[in-house]
């Protein structure tokens, strides 16, 4: 009996141990993690600001894509003069380009004479017939309209790619200046078979003005349906003017199309190359990036060559398979050609290897360039400036917001983000250095020591229990007196 309550006790000892030892691990798990400060950064930049304004907008400066920790920007913070953090949000950087195409019309004078209906004809439209010199003719059906003062079909050149399915914008006149101030409107019709035809414009202003040495000159027709105007070969211009005031004949006609596009800024990412072999090289960036796309490019001129391209997200994965492709440095008549840049489709590459199919590339390895796209810095002008532009920290979670979230829709610029007032980067400052990029926050370091502890315990607990059934095995085995 006093064995049996021997035994009890102990186990009330250990279990009492045990208790003891995970109730002191309580406010350990229950730790929180502290707000981050300046100091908890690798680097960073004062920010300069032009005026006071509830919305800054910032492009990242290109270092900071290459000593922040994350490759999703997420140890990026800005502070006020308080040391507190603001809100901010993450913006791809959208820059909007406008390309003109200009292309030449042949001109062809055209003569007029008008029929009236006839008095049994159900149509009492008039009809207008326009004839070239080389015998082109075209019938127009006009209700009420006067004889038009000139009248030119332009025709596009034959000679231009057919396949190019793109539609005018405008179309561009050129005459002799003359000494005598005039206006006109002109209507202007397309057609790809000289039957039917479409207005494309109606009533549009056409002026040549001076005034001493300044002149007023109105020579373009703007198109009101682009679309419609696809593969249009023929257009006729009739011009309506005062037949009081000569109109100089039109010698030259330009179909103008305008394209706006919209692409995401980039920066350029060099690697650092090791040469294998002439047919091997490997490729390394500092840290994991989101490519956009990748360039390999010959270092020899006239060089074509097929390769294997592998690459890892970090250094100690495996290589994957990328592509194969040809890449080439080309210096021929046309100029400087080499091979068009890999799409990459923001896939996370920190190694890339390249290896020749056939040949090889001689002394000097491939030129190999990524980009990743552009980052702005949306940020809430809260508190005080100057403000601090802070990165690289293992320790940072993820904090940026939507830019719906941070901008409400009625405090949106007209042209959108790029209205916002700008935010500029000064010279890069050592804020708590380069351990920062790998420091653990005081809730990791909480969560390691835990587990060493409950590991510790386990352990522990695993030999009580052994100690204990050693002990009643021992006191059982005992002749009783």
């Amino acid at each position: 009996m006093m064995s049996l309550i021997k035994i009890k006790k102990s186990t009330f000892t250990l279990r009492a141990a045990l208790c003891g030892l995970c109730i002191s691990m309580l406010p350990l798990a229950q730790a929180d993690e502290t707000e981050l400060t300046p100091k908890d950064f690798y680097k960073g930049a004062e920010l300069e600001v032009s005026a006071p304004s509830p919305f800054y907008r910032l492009t990242l400066p290109e270092e900071v894509y290459l000593e922040t920790v994350y490759p999703d920007l997420r140890d990026v913070r800005v502070f006020n003069s308080s040391g507190q953090t603001v809100t901010f949000a993450l913006s791809a950087v959208d820059s909007d380009t406008t390309e003109q195409q200009n292309i030449p019309l042949r001109i062809f004078p055209m003569q007029v004479s008008v029929s009236k209906p006839e008095e049994n004809q159900r149509d009492d439209r008039e009809t207008f017939t326009f004839k070239s010199a080389g015998g082109v003719e075209v019938k127009l059906y006009q209700d009420g309209e006067r004889k038009p003062q000139a009248t030119y079909l332009l025709e596009l050149n034959q000679d231009k790619d057919k396949s190019d399915d793109v539609g005018f914008n405008q179309v561009m006149l050129d005459w002799a200046q003359s000494n005598a101030n005039w206006q006109a409107k002109v209507t202007l019709y397309s057609s790809s078979d000289l039957k039917d035809w479409r207005k494309q414009a109606d009533n549009a202003p056409l002026m040549d003005l001076t005034s001493g040495t300044d002149r007023l000159l109105l020579n373009n027709i703007d198109i009101d349906d682009n679309y419609s105007s696809r593969r249009a070969r023929y257009w006729l211009l009739v011009v309506n003017g005062d037949e009081k005031i000569a109109i100089p004949a039109i010698s030259k006609a330009q179909g103008v199309v305008i394209s706006r596009r919209t692409a995401v800024e980039t920066i350029e990412l060099a690697f650092k190359s090791e040469t294998v072999s002439k047919t091997e090289a490997i490729y390394q960036l500092q840290r994991p990036q989101p490519l956009s796309s990748l360039s390999i490019v010959p270092d020899q001129s006239n060089t074509v060559l097929p390769v294997n391209i592998e690459y890892r997200s970090t250094e100690e994965d495996k290589w994957r398979p990328l592509s194969t492709a040809v890449v080439y440095q080309i210096h021929g008549d046309t100029g400087y050609r080499t091979s068009e840049p890999l799409a990459m489709n923001r896939l996370l590459v920190q190694g890339i290897r390249v290896k020749a199919v056939s040949g090889n590339w001689g002394d000097t390895v491939p030129k190999v360039v990524a980009q990743r796209e552009r980052v702005d810095v949306l940020f809430n002008g809260q508190g005080n400036p100057p403000y601090l532009l802070a990165w690289g920290a293992n320790q940072a979670p993820k904090a940026t917001i939507g830019v719906n979230q941070l901008i409400p829709a009625s405090e949106m610029q007209p042209n959108g983000l790029q209205g916002l007032p700008q935010a500029y980067a000064g010279s890069t400052m050592v804020l708590g250095g380069e351990e920062r990029l790998t420091a653990t926050s005081s809730v990791e370091r909480a969560q390691q020591w835990q587990t060493w502890l409950l590991w510790g315990l386990l352990i522990v607990g695993v030999v009580g229990l052994a100690l204990v059934v050693l002990r009643l095995a021992r006191e059982l085995m005992e002749p009783k007196k």
